[in-house]
């Protein structure tokens, strides 16, 4: 388990080891990106987190792609796109696309 050190953007973070990490499946979005920040200092300010993959393991800067999770098991990559802060990033295939197309389509 990880903790959060630093909240880059909606699409990355650092975690307490220095290692940064892109949230696999989604896409910044200008008007909301600020609150995309805050969501996620709230849920995981006193957190601990943990990463599971997809096949590509990491993005065109050399980021670790991730999915990520607090220890309760709240998955934050699916709940950005559900609360509406960030967009699914159709640019890449991976395992939870369609599920991460669904949940922005109920917003």
């Amino acid at each position: 388990y990880f903790s959060i050190k630093e909240i880059i953007s909606p699409e990355l973070v650092r975690l307490n080891n220095d290692l940064i990490v892109r949230l696999i499946g989604i896409k910044e979005k200008e008007d909301t990106s600020g609150l995309a920040r805050e969501f996620l200092y709230d849920k995981t300010k006193g957190q601990k987190v943990f990463m599971k993959f997809d096949s590509q393991k990491y993005d065109e800067q050399n980021n670790l792609m991730c999915y990520l999770y607090l220890k309760n098991k709240t998955f934050l990559n699916a709940h950005l796109i559900k609360e509406g802060l960030v967009e699914p990033n159709t640019d890449l295939e991976f395992k939870y696309r369609e599920k991460f197309l669904n949940l922005s389509n109920g917003i």
